[in-house]
């Protein structure tokens, strides 16, 4: 029996490289996200201190500004700002430093919790959820 042809109707041939396409453009996609991925996931502290440090380091000196930009020479230098005990004693960057996201323009805004405000108090929430990661950096 045969089929009328249909403009339904696509032979298996054709419909497997759909699919292909399709799986490519997935692949291609997922792919190009992995290093804002690993970023998102060094800012929210999900990898060891160290790992956390370099992926950030390594985003920071990717910007021509912040080329010749040591972390640890910077942490070194504006702890002693800090009185705050979280801020003080850290060794990572992101205890200072965060990304904001911006829906609106689907964008990130980098920010600093800087000695200013910390001082006065103004990140206790975010200390008390991170005070914990002190013993482990």
């Amino acid at each position: 029996m045969h089929l009328p042809a249909s403009r339904y109707y696509q032979p298996i041939s054709q419909r497997s490289h759909l699919y292909s396409g399709v799986f490519f453009v997935i692949v291609m996609i997922l792919g190009a996200g992995c290093s804002d991925f690993e970023l998102a996931r060094a800012f929210k502290g999900e990898f060891n201190s160290q790992k956390n440090n370099k992926v950030i380091g390594e985003y920071c000196t990717s910007c021509h500004i912040h080329k010749e930009f040591d972390s640890a020479e910077h942490v070194a230098k504006v702890r002693p700002e800090y009185r705050r005990k979280l801020f003080r004693r850290t060794a990572e960057c992101r205890v200072c430093h965060y990304l904001e996201k911006q829906w609106v323009h689907n964008g990130v805004l980098r920010k600093t919790r800087r000695p200013q405000e910390a001082n006065r108090g103004a990140f206790k929430e975010f200390e008390k959820e991170n005070i914990k990661y002190l013993g482990k950096s």
